[in-house]
């Protein structure tokens, strides 16, 4: 694998972030690679659609659930023969508001924040915007933002500015990990790319794949929901 930041952690293949097709696990994350002997934790980003198939997959999603449905955790951990104690986050996706059977949906216990958690693996995070297109029958849409990579070597440079989305995953090798992609109908732009050092910053605005349950439930549950107000 070249690092943990562009190559996925379960294959192995390059990831181009897209939205609701890869994620980056950060190491303050502090995820227990329960599965591996010893005190590990997994890092690093990967293809959503290679977790679904992973052998591992149960045990990185209960992880994972504990720690964004939670609100931080102390562990004990050890390194050298000594034990240490590491402060875990949680991130107060904490309210349930959908126990399914594709997915659950917690609510953001201190914002109008939404996660939705698959049975299969992937996972949305949803804010107003999105509900409220929900709530007028349309489909939940992220709308872009900077995304900045380093691409490898063997990709020709002088090329990158013209690709297109399909093009570039390509040229990365990685295109089949990428299903239902273009039925989501995204919108790639490059904002910029620098050929000495291979550096591409882009954009993608895409419709994110929402198993057919958690659609159906929150086009009705975003008519209804209270909005929550701070307090001064």
């Amino acid at each position: 694998m070249a690092d943990d930041f562009t190559s996925c952690q379960i294959c192995g293949a390059f990831v181009l972030q897209v939205p609701g097709w890869t994620a980056l696990v950060e190491s303050y994350t502090l995820l227990r690679a329960t599965w591996r002997p010893g005190a590990s934790f997994f890092q690093g980003a990967l293809h959503l659609s290679c977790l679904t198939d992973w052998e591992h997959r149960d045990a990185f999603l209960a992880e994972f659930r504990t720690i964004m449905t939670g609100y931080g955790r102390s562990l004990t951990v050890e390194a050298g023969g000594t034990p240490h104690t590491v402060r875990q986050p949680g991130y107060h996706y904490g309210e349930r508001v959908l126990e399914g059977e594709s997915c659950d949906i917690f609510r953001h216990t201190g914002s109008d924040r939404w996660l939705v958690l698959t049975e299969e693996g992937p996972w949305y995070t949803l804010g107003p915007e999105q509900l409220a297109a929900l709530a007028e029958g349309r489909p939940a849409w992220f709308a872009g933002g900077g995304e900045r990579v380093r691409l490898p070597a063997d990709v020709p440079g002088e090329e990158v500015p013209a690709m297109d989305l399909a093009g570039l995953l390509g040229a990365l090798g990685s295109a089949e990990r990428y299903p239902g992609l273009w039925e989501a109908a995204p919108d790639y732009e490059v904002w910029r790319y620098g050929a000495r050092k291979r550096v591409l910053e882009y954009s993608v605005s895409v419709r994110l794949p929402l198993p057919r349950e958690a659609t159906e439930f929150l086009s009705d549950y975003a008519r209804a929901y209270e909005p929550i107000v701070l307090e001064d």
